[in-house]
């Protein structure tokens, strides 16, 4: 096979039906018509042993069979055997957690009963028997397969925001899409360009200057803008709303006796802690009791904690929460820098430290009120996802764009949508 002109994706886990999943949300992602299962390309490999007996001949001429720019490739064991190891672009194990394994195991049982490959057997056998061979199985599928991926999906991943970060590892290494090496020719004519600039530097380097320094201004005044911005619409949303800041904070008040607000460290723009005010919509004591409620959360093992029916949450807490009232203390930090208008949330020290390098690009802009996810979800969106669209966001963030999301915000407060 001719692996510069197609790139080959195997994908493999405990429980066939993730495996599948995972490969159907990645196949959309980069727009391929189809994905096959491992036993679908090789119908009589239908144990280990069997797939072992393959050929990387074979193999390879099996996959030419299938023109296409993307060849998606999922089953339990498509990475057991080496030369299928070596014929792979990129190696996905997809982990999965007993109940999928175990469905999964039935729902091939039940195919296999449906060929006549094996004998009707009562579902509680079927599990007795599945729940026996369990163990070895999961021991099998580690060692012959798992510590060969490039990439492993955990069990509480969810697989459409898995897909996001493997496509991002495609698109870095698809050799296809990298620029050719150059031509010796073209190699010696760049290092006689470079020699010669650096033995007369100044004229060139005069041009250089003057674009540096137009570029600085505009981002200077970008910058400018942005913060005057801040200031006024800042200043005057705390006296438009005076009012309602005052009757919430009564409400509270009187509620339980309780603080009005509840003022958290936040991190900021690199790295910089500051005080995070927000209206108090959870009972007193709710810290003490987060601790207990950690394995109620509705995405397990995220950096985030959110919890939909969340008991410590007070009666005006939840109508503060589901329109952002809960939030509008933070316009006295728009007004004195801390935050901005639009930008990344501010995250909890807690969090930062569980940031991938990745993750930790958040905290080259100043946070915001709103963003990008706010108004595509809020609490809906997974934490990867998040970070996804404020890195969308650094990039790509100006006065136009701003000027969108804070307008996007309107209906997104209005209608409370993943707000909880």
């Amino acid at each position: 096979m001719d692996t510069g002109k197609r790139y080959v994706i195997t994908i493999t886990g405990p429980a066939v039906s993730r495996d599948e999943q995972v490969a159907k949300f990645l196949a959309k992602r980069l727009k391929v018509d189809t994905i096959h299962s491992c036993h679908s390309l090789f119908p009589h490999a239908e144990t280990l042993e069997s797939m072992q007996k393959i050929s990387a001949q074979e193999i390879g001429k099996i996959l030419d069979g299938y023109p296409c720019e993307y060849l998606i490739i999922y089953g339990d064991n498509v990475l057991a055997l080496q030369s299928m190891r070596s014929l792979s672009n990129v190696k996905i194990y997809v982990d999965a957690d007993d109940i999928e394994i175990t469905s999964s195991a039935l729902k091939e049982a039940d195919l296999a009963e449906k060929r006549g490959e094996v004998k009707k057997e009562t579902l509680t056998t079927q599990v007795q028997k599945i729940l026996q061979t369990h163990s070895e199985k999961i021991e099998n599928e580690v060692l012959s397969t798992r510590g060969h991926a490039d990439i492993i999906i955990a069990a509480d991943e969810d697989p459409e925001e898995a897909v996001l970060s493997v496509e991002r590892y495609i698109v870095r290494t698809d050799s296809r899409k990298r620029p050719q090496d150059m031509s010796s020719e073209e190699r010696k004519a760049r290092v006689d360009q470079m020699l010669k600039q650096y033995r007369n530097p100044a004229g060139q380097t005069r041009k250089a200057k003057i674009k540096r320094k137009l570029w600085r201004m505009v981002i200077k005044a970008t910058l400018v803008l942005k913060r005057l911005i801040d200031i006024l619409v800042s200043l005057i949303a705390l006296l438009l709303l005076s009012p309602l800041l005052i009757t919430v904070s009564l409400i509270i008040k009187l509620t339980d006796g309780g603080n009005i607000f509840y003022v958290q460290t936040r991190i900021g723009k690199q790295g910089k802690p500051f005080p995070f005010p927000k209206f108090r919509s959870m009972v007193v004591n709710a810290d003490k009791m987060k601790d207990n409620l950690l394995n109620e959360a509705d995405r397990k093992g995220d950096v985030t904690f959110k919890m939909k029916k969340d008991p410590r949450v007070t009666a005006i807490g939840r109508f503060i929460r589901r329109f952002s009232i809960d939030e509008l203390p933070q316009l006295w930090c728009v007004l004195i820098g801390d935050m901005s208008i639009v930008g990344p949330r501010p995250p909890v020290p807690r969090e930062v430290a569980l940031y991938t390098q990745e993750d930790r690009r958040r905290l080259e802009v100043t946070p915001g009120l709103t963003g990008i996810w706010q108004v595509s979800g809020r609490s809906d969106i997974g934490f990867k996802q998040q970070v996804e669209l404020d890195v969308l966001y650094i990039e790509s963030h100006g006065f136009l764009l701003d000027l969108k999301l804070i307008l996007k915000t309107i209906p997104a407060v209005l209608t409370g949508k993943g707000a909880y």
